[in-house]
């Protein structure tokens, strides 16, 4: 229960952060966003650390797969706060669930995990779900849309990482990494656009991408502060969700940030998902909790079978 509501909270936090990110997109670059908010947070993660005598968490034996997931973060927080710049939260949310489709599908020639008919069918059932939240026209995709879905790979890809490095590495010392490859990602693409140059296109995702760095005002700067503790104890509740409960029992709890970025979307911005979202939404989580409900079967006939094992040895 614990971990459950500890996810619950790391979650209405973060649901906070996308509202700062949607609001920033007609005022700030994106990339300074970014830049700033890794300094808040990396600063307070590193305070942290250090309290609590956590140095050995600043030092990693796979540092460099740590920052090829940094850069997957970077990829995943980038496309989906351009996404939000033309999006609502409604739609939005959805499309970035179909991280768990993503992650059952790159399993199999990333990790040479197996994945069943079941399975599979499933992804398809999610995928229809995207068609339905997306509703494609002539034209193609909104890219906004592509932009979501974009952040749900990447965000795939993050979590296959954490995967791989989970038995060396600790969780905080994966978010430090990762706040580093953010610093230094968004600091770059800052040097390399940052003075407007590429501020051409007529898109609102891709005006907040190339816009022109510029001095924060003090409302802006402090929410940019409030951005970096937010992430912070986001990724602290969220870590500490994991520890406390188990992984097939509180993963689940994952898609209860919808709720969190339906009430925003219309408090704030009036914004009432039409019933083709709700429907093609409810698709994509209810083939998300199947799939883990799968894996969480999978992991018990697997442990069973290492016991049975064991015990004929015995």
């Amino acid at each position: 229960m614990q971990g459950i509501l500890f996810l619950i909270l790391g979650l209405a936090v973060f649901s906070v952060q996308d509202v700062i990110m949607k609001h920033f997109s007609d005022q700030l670059a994106l990339q300074q966003v970014i830049f700033l908010r890794g300094l808040v947070t990396i600063v307070v993660i590193a305070l942290l650390l250090a309290r609590h005598g956590r140095l050995s968490a600043f030092s990693a034996r796979r540092p460099v797969l740590c920052i090829v997931r940094g850069f997957a973060g970077f990829a995943c927080f980038t496309s989906f706060s351009m996404a939000l710049a033309v999006l609502p939260l409604a739609d939005a949310m959805p499309l970035y669930y179909t991280s768990p489709l993503f992650v059952m599908a790159l399993a199999v020639p990333l990790l040479g995990e197996t994945v069943g008919w079941r399975s599979w069918l499933s992804i398809l059932v999610g995928f229809a779900g995207v068609i339905l939240v997306a509703r494609p026209s002539a034209e193609g995709l909104e890219p906004g849309m592509v932009l979501a879905i974009a952040a749900a790979l990447a965000y795939a890809i993050q979590s296959l990482l954490a995967r791989a490095l989970g038995p060396t590495e600790s969780a905080l010392g994966m978010t430090f990494y990762s706040q580093l490859t953010f610093i230094a990602s968004s600091g770059f693409l800052g040097l390399a656009f940052g003075n407007g140059w590429l501020d051409q296109i007529d898109h609102p995702s891709a005006q907040y991408l190339f816009r022109a760095w510029s001095t924060p005002t003090l409302d802006q700067a402090a929410l940019i502060i409030a951005l970096g503790l937010i992430a912070a104890a986001g990724f602290y509740c969220i870590s500490q969700a994991y520890r406390l409960g188990q992984a097939s029992t509180v993963a689940p709890f994952e898609y209860s940030s919808l709720p969190f970025a339906l009430l925003w979307g219309w408090l704030i911005w009036s914004s009432v998902p039409t019933a083709a979202s709700l429907i093609g939404g409810g698709l994509i989580i209810a083939s998300g909790l199947y799939i883990m409900y799968r894996e969480m079967l999978r992991k018990r006939r697997t442990a069973s079978a290492v016991t049975t094992a064991a015990e004929a040895h015995s």
